[in-house]
C-alpha cells in the first residue's frame, strides 16, 4: 500500500522549498516589492490601490500597491528559516535534557519536570507572549535571536519529557541491559543504543513540531506580537513598534485589523500559506511515522 501522506507531504514541502529559493527569481515576482501608487485603467480613468487580481497581479495588490503574490514568495524563505530554527533549537534543548533525565531521578529529572509543569499551566501562545513582552526582550538589538530561543523553550519541556519517557523504556529492554552488563560507557550507550532507537521517532516529532512552530507564529501575529521590530516614530511625537522582518507572520499581522472589519482579502493569502505549510509538515511527519513502522 502506498504511503499517501509521505508522498503528498513531501510534494508540498518540495513546493514550499521551490517557492522559497526559486520563486523570487521567477519573471512575475517583484523582488523589490515596489509600490504602485496609481494605475491608468483607461485613457481617462486613474485607479488607486488596492488593485484586484489580474494578469499583471495574479493575487491583486495590497493597499499600497505592492503585489500580493510577490510578498508571499519573497517572505517564504525567512518564514521557513524561522520555523526551522525554532524547531532545531527546541530539540537541541529538549533531547539532551530528556536523555540526561532518563532515569527519572536527580537534577535533570527535576529540571525537566519543572519545565513541563511551568509551561503546561497555560497555552504556548500565552507563555510566548508574556516572555516576549519583557522589556529586555522588547528593546534588545538581538530580538529575533531571543524570540527564536523563547519560542523554542516554551515547548522544550514537552520534547524533553517525551524523550525521557522513550529513553526510560529503552533502558529496560534486554539489549540495553546486555550493553550495561558488558560495561559500556554512557557515551557508547547513547551512541550505539539510545540514539539509533530514538532517531526515527525524533524525526517524526521534529516534522510535527515545525507545524506547531508555524501555528505559534500565526497566533502571535494575530495578537500583534512581532518577532523582529524597531521602536520608531511613526507620527510626530508618536512612537510605536514597527515590524522589520518580511515573513508570512508579518504579512498576517500587518492586516490583522481587517479581520475585525470582516475584510479578509488581505489576510487570507498569508494565512493560507501558513496553513499549507502546517498541513505539509504534519502530512510528512505522519508519512514518516508510517514508513518507520512498516520498516520496523
Amino acid at each position: 500500500m502506498k504511503n499517501v501522506p509521505l508522498w503528498l507531504g513531501g510534494f508540498l514541502i518540495a513546493f514550499l522549498l521551490f517557492v522559497a529559493f526559486i520563486g523570487p527569481y521567477l519573471p512575475m515576482i517583484d523582488m523589490e516589492l515596489n509600490q504602485e501608487r496609481s494605475r491608468w485603467v483607461t485613457e481617462d480613468k486613474l485607479a488607486l490601490p488596492a488593485f484586484k487580481p489580474s494578469a499583471k497581479n495574479w493575487l491583486g495588490t495590497d493597499k499600497n500597491g505592492v503585489d500580493n503574490l510577490s510578498k508571499l514568495v519573497v517572505a517564504a524563505k525567512s518564514t521557513l528559516f524561522m520555523v526551522t530554527a525554532i524547531a532545531v533549537v527546541r530539540y537541541l534543548i529538549g533531547v539532551p535534557l530528556g536523555l540526561l533525565a532518563r532515569k527519572k531521578r536527580g537534577f535533570f529529572h527535576s529540571l525537566v519536570s519543572f519545565m513541563e509543569q511551568i509551561f503546561s499551566f497555560m497555552p504556548p501562545i500565552f507563555a510566548a507572549a508574556l516572555l516576549l513582552a519583557i522589556p529586555f526582550f522588547l528593546f534588545t538589538e538581538h530580538r529575533i535571536a531571543w524570540a527564536i530561543v523563547i519560542l523554542a523553550a516554551v515547548e522544550a519541556g514537552r520534547v524533553a519529557t517525551t524523550v525521557q519517557e522513550q529513553a526510560n523504556q529503552l533502558s529496560r529492554e534486554p539489549f540495553m541491559e546486555a550493553g550495561i552488563a558488558l560495561g559500556l560507557t554512557s557515551r557508547k550507550l547513547m551512541r550505539n543504543y539510545y540514539l539509533p532507537a530514538l532517531v526515527p521517532q525524533l524525526i517524526v516529532n521534529f516534522c510535527m513540531d515545525m507545524g506547531k512552530a508555524m501555528l505559534l507564529l500565526g497566533q502571535l501575529a494575530i495578537i500583534g506580537i512581532f518577532i523582529s521590530h524597531e521602536w520608531k516614530e511613526v507620527e510626530e511625537y508618536t512612537m510605536q513598534f514597527v515590524e522589520t522582518g518580511v515573513n508570512w507572520a508579518t504579512l498576517l499581522s500587518s492586516n490583522r485589523m481587517d479581520i475585525y472589519l470582516g475584510k479578509m482579502e488581505f489576510v487570507i493569502y498569508p494565512a493560507g500559506a501558513m496553513m499549507l505549510a502546517i498541513i505539509a509538515f504534519n502530512l510528512f511527519g505522519e508519512g514518516l511515522r508510517r514508513h518507520f513502522q512498516l520498516k520496523g
